[in-house]
């Protein structure tokens, strides 16, 4: 699903999204949930974490917060309509109860965002077994541009937890995409363009994919210890710990037992050009046998990134 609006005016309205009551018949229906729109990382301390971030060459947007879910959150927008945040929790509450939990763990890859333009129609289609999706959240948070403070709008659709092994997942809807891809936030000194793929960690990845079919009914590519499905973004890695540790070899990460998601790729313009941006910041890193620049999840906020 392709988001629409991306630098546009933050003051046009978007138009309408599709729904089922709209929707001519005999014609085709576009999917109600679309790929990876961002990842979440969930941190205790946000301020440290954006400035760990901006150690790795992202340039985080100014602090947000969420009123009615009781959140704040640094993102990093990328030009492809893909990006991640951190986020962390300025008043405990029902909606902040599975972060809490989450954090009285380990910080890291807490939540996947899944693309919609009709969070309502999530619910309405995908409210029953298995994804039990609940019913929707109306928020907003705002947004200063050098135009003035505008709000950015949003409606979630929480999915339960045992449909998507390894991560929480929830459909966002974005009213105001022109606010969140504001032009002046998408480049980073690292060269970052957009997210490359999430890896989740489970025991037995053809059977995690099986559960993610309910999301992704495409065929999937399968490899010894790896499943990848196409999300219409960027892909969904499911790995097996052996292929994990493999892969990520003396992560603290490898202490975590699956599921879990551990892994965020991003997209960058110069391998090269970031390795050397790592080095002068004294980041560690390593290139890994697949030519990415792999940073340990001890420099990601409990996430291993992996610059592609």
């Amino acid at each position: 699903m392709r988001l629409r609006g991306i630098g546009a005016d933050p003051m046009v309205a978007p138009r309408a999204a599709p729904s089922a009551a709209r929707d001519l018949p005999g014609r085709a229906r576009m999917p109600v949930i679309g790929g990876i729109d961002h990842v979440v990382i969930i941190v205790r301390d946000l301020d440290a974490a954006r400035l760990r971030i901006g150690r790795l060459g992202f340039a985080p947007t100014p602090r947000g917060g969420h009123p009615v879910l009781g959140t704040g959150n640094h993102t990093v927008m990328f030009r492809e309509p893909t990006y991640f945040e951190t986020m962390g929790i300025e008043r405990p509450g029902p909606h902040t109860a599975r972060y809490a939990e989450f954090l009285a763990r380990r910080e890291g890859i807490g939540a996947l965002a899944l693309k919609t333009d009709d969070a309502r129609r999530v619910h309405a289609e995908h409210g029953g077994a298995p994804l039990h999706a609940s019913p929707v959240v109306d928020f907003a948070r705002p947004v200063d541009l050098p135009s003035g403070r505008v709000e950015a709008r949003f409606t979630l659709s929480q999915f339960d937890a045992a449909a998507t092994p390894g991560v929480s997942a929830f459909a966002c809807q974005h009213h105001t995409p022109g606010v969140v891809w504001r032009q002046d936030m998408l480049d980073h000194p690292n060269g970052a363009v957009g997210l490359a793929f999430a890896t989740i960690v489970v025991e037995d990845p053809r059977a995690a994919a099986a559960a993610y079919a309910w999301l992704w009914p495409g065929p999937a590519r399968h490899e010894d210890g790896l499943c990848e499905i196409d999300t219409g973004t960027c892909p969904l890695r499911l790995v097996s710990p052996a292929r994990f540790a493999a892969e990520n070899p003396g992560d603290p990460l490898l202490a975590q037992s699956a599921p879990f998601c551990a892994e965020i790729g991003v997209r960058v313009r110069d391998r090269d050009a970031a390795a050397a941006l790592l080095a002068g910041a004294g980041v560690a890193h390593r290139r890994a046998t697949d030519g990415c620049v792999a940073l340990p999840s001890s420099e990601g906020c409990g996430a291993i990134f992996k610059f592609c």
